[in-house]
This record gives structure tokens, sequence and C-alpha cells, in this order.
């Protein structure tokens, strides 16, 4: 049986307003005040960082982008930038399908995402169920029907 995957649909929606949000900032810079803070995954496919940034932050890290940055490019799955680390400009990717979290405090607005919410699925659009069966057939746990991470 195939149904309609919810959460996937979700996280694909946020995470296009994240791309537009950063699609506005490449075009017209941020407002007074405006920074955005992204936090992904460092260890995640497509993510390019420098190593000692990834040995430094091994699991995750958040860049802000605020005043000092440059060369953001904006793709359909990721963006780059130029930021500087320890006195030196370093170029990073960072695939949309890493990121953790995206905050703009200038305006009191957060969006979290769901560790590999999109990693694994074969159509955007079906997760298949599992035929499991609860012990007490009078209690029915949305549990057993999430898929497990």
């Amino acid at each position: 049986m195939k149904n309609i995957n919810y959460q996937n649909l979700l996280e694909r929606a946020l995470k296009m307003v994240v791309r537009e949000a950063l699609s506005f900032a490449k075009v017209n810079g941020l407002g007074e005040g405006a920074h955005f803070f992204l936090t992904f995954r460092t260890r995640d496919p497509g993510v390019v960082i420098p190593d000692f940034l990834k040995i430094r932050y091994p699991e995750m890290m958040t860049i802000v982008l605020q005043w000092s940055y440059s060369n953001l490019n904006v793709s359909d799955e990721e963006f780059g930038v130029t930021l500087t680390f320890d006195g030196r400009p370093f170029y990073i990717r960072v695939p949309f399908s890493a990121l953790v979290e995206f905050k703009d405090p200038s305006v009191d607005f957060i969006l979290q995402f769901q560790p590999g919410a999109n990693q694994n699925a074969k159509d955007n659009l079906e997760l298949p169920l599992e035929e499991k069966k609860p012990d007490d057939q009078r209690v029915v746990s949305l549990d057993d029907y999430r898929k497990k991470l």
C-alpha cells in the first residue's frame, strides 16, 4: 500500500523557504539587522567544507551570514558561500538535505528539519507502511507506522 509521505512534502516545502530566503539575500542583500544562522550536518553527502572544520565540527556546524560573506550561490539542491575561517576565505557548499536548522533572529523566525527526512525515500510521495500489529488490538500506536531513522 502506498501513501503520501506528508513529512517529506513538508520538509521539502520548508527547505524551499530557506532556498528563497537565500536567493533573496543573494540578489538584494540582507536587510538591516538581518542575519541567517544555518546549522547543517557536516558529514552528509555533498557537504564541502575544509578538513580542519570537519575535525573541529565532526557532526554539526552552524554558519552565520551577516556581514562578512561573499559569493553566495543558490541552486535547487544546495547553496554555497565564501566565509572566513581563521582569517582565510573558504568556499563551502551545503546541500539543503543536510540542513538541520535555519534561523533569522532579526524577525524571530526559525525552521527545524528532521535528520534524514529525504534520505532513502524511493519516491518522494510514497512511504510503504509496515505490516505490524500492536499487542493490544484496541490500541494503535502511530510509532509503528512511522519510518524509523
